[in-house]
């Protein structure tokens, strides 16, 4: 018997990975984040929005269907209406491999573009939960001293954000996707429309990861829970305040402005510009109806600037990286 009994006791329970301690950090994130109630309404808003693109595809499938109540409200609008919805009508029915995918090409890269917003402003709500709160409560002394590196800290944070994100955004897309198909009239619509879920997912995922980036730089700024969302919303604010004053200034301007940068990086994906080429063909009324573009826009559409924008959002990450760098470390 020892002189001093310390009453240590062998460990019997399971022993964990390092993903799960991983996991611990990120699901705090997360968890710290959904207890906001206005981050908690945005999410409902969000899903919600998935609900109604679902319900957009449900009437666009309603066009092959005779006798649907599609069919007979578009019998109530005004001729020239009427004339372009029975090209839409004939184009479905007889040319679904080309039409469903244009078609939903066009609408999600509309939705997922609108939808971000959302996603962005989600991430200011959730700022204080990722880093800030950790540097003002001196909390990388409680990390160090676990089994846990600053790398672990830091992938667990990352996976919180990107997490927000998958709840806010790449959640509803993926259930408008599956929805709206499982209520098309033909299951071949899940394979027509493919590649449109693939452009999504590749605009998304890459957006995710960026801003999840983005956002950790930001939330290491400050140890103040107000400054770092405003710091954040801010940004993005003047983003959008700069790109049309820097259009006919410094073009360059534009790239200070993630949200500039990963629209371009939408564009890129979702190349839509083959779409409404194809859809112009087969349908002339609509290229009637797309006669006043101004040739800017159609110009932007088929030459999306993503070398550029590509360029920007990496030097945006290394900065973040920088200041991580710099703020996140044991004391």
């Amino acid at each position: 018997m020892p002189l001093l009994d310390a009453h240590y006791q062998h460990w019997d329970g399971a022993h964990v990975g390092i993903w799960a301690r991983r996991w611990v950090i990120a699901r705090h994130g997360m968890g710290s984040a959904l207890r906001n109630r206005a981050m908690r309404n945005l999410v409902v808003v969000c899903w919600m929005a998935g609900l109604a693109m679902a319900a957009v595809l449900f009437l666009i499938g309603q066009l092959l269907v005779a006798d649907s109540i599609v069919i007979q409200w578009v019998g109530q609008l005004n001729p020239s209406l009427q004339v372009f919805a029975r090209l839409l009508t004939s184009w479905l029915q007889d040319h679904p491999e080309i039409s469903v995918r244009t078609t939903q090409n066009l609408l999600f890269y509309l939705y997922c573009v609108y939808s971000m917003p959302l996603s962005i402003f989600a991430l200011g709500l959730a700022m204080p939960s990722l880093i800030t709160r950790d540097l003002d409560s001196n909390a990388m002394v409680i990390y160090a001293s676990k089994a846990v590196t600053r790398g672990d800290y830091l992938l667990g944070k990352y996976c919180s954000a990107f997490g927000l994100l998958t709840l806010t955004w790449l959640g509803p897309v993926c259930g408008a996707w599956l929805a709206g198909n499982l209520l098309s009239p033909d299951w071949r619509f899940f394979w027509h429309s493919r590649a449109a879920l693939g452009h999504a997912l590749l605009y998304g995922l890459s957006s995710m990861a960026i801003l999840s980036g983005l956002a950790l730089g930001v939330s290491a700024v400050s140890r103040r829970e107000k400054s770092t969302p405003f710091i954040w919303w801010t940004w993005w604010v003047l983003g959008w305040v700069i790109q049309p004053i820097a259009l006919h200034t410094k073009p360059w301007l534009r790239h200070l402005s993630f949200s500039y940068d990963l629209k371009q990086i939408g564009l890129a994906s979702f190349r839509l510009g083959d779409d409404l080429k194809t859809a112009r063909e087969n349908i002339p009324m609509l290229g009637e109806m797309l006669r006043n573009i101004p040739p800017s826009t159609s110009y932007a559409l088929d030459h999306p600037n993503w070398g550029g924008a590509l360029v920007a959002l990496v030097l945006m990450l290394v900065l973040a990286a920088w200041i991580i760098s710099q703020r996140v470390s044991p004391e």
